[in-house]
């Protein structure tokens, strides 16, 4: 399992008269990434300076972090390591700062980037995504609510639902949990809900 961010989120500190406006965003790879990166910039291209980190990967395997200007390490680096430290991946945060006349140090830089960007990272809240069995699932009407019941028991979600003529429901369920989900599923609706495998892939599922 790992978990990202869970949407957009910014926050603001305010450090001797220097702001620090810090956003973040969910990312599936380094194309998404340089694409959000790229728009806070253009919007705030007043800044004196716009830092950046992203962490990739199922097992955060991939990163990039920039000071833009800044001291080498004050920034990017302390920004990235604020993803690290809050447990996510596939995450990217931009802090742009408006300079507001008295020098920091490299140490009140660093704290003043890692502090806005764990700001906007609690705010964002997590997401968890894990190796999922994905399952289309067909039950007659009366069943729905029972099928349901299985599927948010085992920690799964809904992915789509289709309820012409019956419902068709596909389906992700963590994949160790797999053989329990079917046996529970069949238990309970006496063996009349059928279902189709589908590839297994990481999928956002509900936490315990």
């Amino acid at each position: 399992m790992y978990f990202t961010v869970g949407g957009d989120g910014t926050a603001e500190v305010s450090v001797k008269h220097s702001k620090f406006i810090a956003f973040c965003s969910a990312v599936a790879n380094d194309d998404e990434a340089e694409a959000f990166v790229k728009a806070v910039k253009k919007r705030y291209t007043d800044a004196t300076h716009a830092p950046y980190a992203y962490l990739l990967g199922e097992r955060s395997e991939r990163s990039r972090a920039s000071d833009d200007g800044e001291p080498s390490g004050t920034s990017g680096i302390p920004i990235l390591e604020a993803i690290k430290n809050s447990g996510l991946t596939n995450t990217a945060v931009v802090v742009v700062r408006y300079f507001g006349g008295i020098k920091l140090g490299t140490g009140g830089l660093a704290r003043a980037y890692a502090d806005a960007a764990l700001a906007a990272l609690s705010a964002a809240g997590k997401r968890a995504f894990d190796k999922c069995a994905v399952f289309v699932i067909s039950c007659d009407y009366g069943l729905i609510s029972t099928v349901q019941n299985q599927i948010y028991a085992f920690n799964g979600v809904v992915q789509n639902a289709d309820y012409t003529g019956g419902a068709v429901l596909t389906v992700a369920v963590p994949a160790a949990k797999k053989e329990a989900f079917l046996v529970a599923l069949a238990d309970a609706t006496s063996g009349r809900a059928t279902q189709e495998e589908k590839e297994e892939r990481y999928c956002e599922v509900k936490r315990c």
